[in-house]
């Protein structure tokens, strides 16, 4: 969730609470002040009745509609005065209407009389409406106001770091450092400067990180290459006994495997840094096809049936390159661990590529398939990089890569 929408809503949380608790508070004061109001006029004109009585104009007060006067015997000493609400029917508006009523015992001097005084809540709703409903809307206006104001004003604010975070998503390592722009904001100004020494070291270290590989992978290759071809003289001189001999070709295979080694690892490396960048649209149904006869002479010596189940012809946009690497070793990694008379079978379908070889060996743990220098003891030609290569491959061009091992059937499946 975005900083800004987040901080609309912490806003939204104490707002509509307390918006809720003071136009409920705001109801009850104006609606407690109104039947104050309306208590306090059937309150004097109780008294006003009372004084009519005493003075013996009894009929005056029976022509109002809303009196009603009736006689009691006793004093009713213990009763005086009670407010009450209730709902009576009116003709004229044909509905029940809410009344405020004042029942008091009042006396002519000679007679106790029972008084009930009513006067109707409409007015008084009315009233209410008038006040509540616009300090309401006064209210909604003003909370809607801030909140636009509010999230206008941080989106505003924010703009600098939403472009530092842009720029940030889009930047490469092999690119030049970045360049952030001028903000008045202080906290976003050292950050902006704290990125751009940040990038400046990382820059200038992946530069010479790369320039040290670079150099130490051609400085190894010239003396081993020298030291494989004074290894290849010495294999050819007739006075080497049979026992220094095997010494020799022992040195001369670890000779290969070092440089091997030392190319694989380079690769890795220029990889991670992304310095494979021709993307090309690359058909793999054409590329499969022209690994596979690279190895139709390894194939035919361990005798594999090989099956090609070509249903749609897959692409992707890579690097041919690498896009080379990646079935190269996939094929050859099915036809080095396969066994005689063992079996490949190559699939493609709607976006995937599925690569399945028999193989003597047991099925693999997942998490440590694509490790660095991870084989099988039997495999001890192998420098172990193979598959750390093809996982970094995939990693670098969005491709799901999965490995499953059922019934000694070892599957590799690519989908793109």
């Amino acid at each position: 969730m975005k900083l800004l929408n987040k901080t609309s809503i912490y806003y939204l949380v104490f707002a509509l609470p307390v918006f809720a608790v003071c136009s409920g508070m705001l109801y009850y004061f104006i609606s407690t002040e109104i039947i104050d109001g309306l208590d306090e006029t059937l309150f004097k004109k109780k008294i006003i009745i009372e004084h009519k009585l005493q003075s013996g104009i009894q009929s005056n007060v029976l022509k109002d509609e809303e009196i009603t006067l009736k006689f009691i015997e006793g004093n009713n000493q213990g009763f005086n005065y009670r407010y009450s609400d209730t709902l009576l029917y009116d003709s004229i508006e044909a509905e029940m209407i809410p009344f405020r009523t004042l029942s008091a015992v009042v006396s002519d001097g000679k007679n106790n009389y029972l008084i009930n005084i009513r006067k109707s809540y409409i007015e008084s709703d009315d009233l209410i409406s008038s006040i509540l409903y616009p300090v309401l809307l006064l209210f909604i206006v003003l909370f809607a106001g801030f909140f636009l104001i509010n999230w206008g004003i941080s989106k505003k604010l924010w703009t600098p770091f939403y472009k530092t975070l842009e720029r940030l998503n889009l930047y490469k390592i092999d690119e030049k450092p970045l360049k952030f722009d001028i903000t008045t904001i202080r906290e976003f100004s050292e950050l902006n400067n704290t990125l751009t020494a940040m990038t400046e070291k990382m820059h200038s270290d992946f530069i010479n990180q790369k320039q040290f590989i670079e150099n130490a992978s051609h400085e190894i290759q010239t003396p081993l290459a020298v030291i494989k071809n004074k290894i290849e003289l010495l294999i050819q001189s007739k006075t080497i006994s049979e026992t220094d001999m095997q010494i020799i070709q022992s040195v001369y295979n670890a000779g290969i495997k070092l440089s091997s080694l030392n190319k694989a690892l380079l690769l890795l490396s220029k990889i991670e840094n992304n310095q494979f960048k021709d993307l090309e649209e690359i058909r793999f149904q054409t590329l499969i096809e022209k690994t596979v006869d690279h190895f139709s002479d390894m194939i035919s010596m361990k005798n594999i049936r090989l099956e090609k189940i070509f249903n749609i012809n897959v692409t992707h946009k890579m690097d041919p390159v690498l896009a080379d690497i990646l079935v190269t070793n996939l094929v050859q990694n099915a036809v080095r661990h396969n066994i005689i008379d063992g079996s490949i079978n190559i699939q493609l379908s709607e976006k995937v590529i599925v690569i399945s070889n028999t193989s003597a060996f047991a099925e693999t743990q997942t998490s440590g398939l694509f490790q660095r220098f991870k084989k099988s003891e039997a495999s001890s030609e192998s420098i172990g990089l193979g598959l750390a290569i093809v996982k970094e491959i995939c990693d670098n061009n969005n491709i799901e890569i999965n490995y499953t091992c059922i019934s000694s059937i070892h599957t590799i499946r690519l989908n793109f």
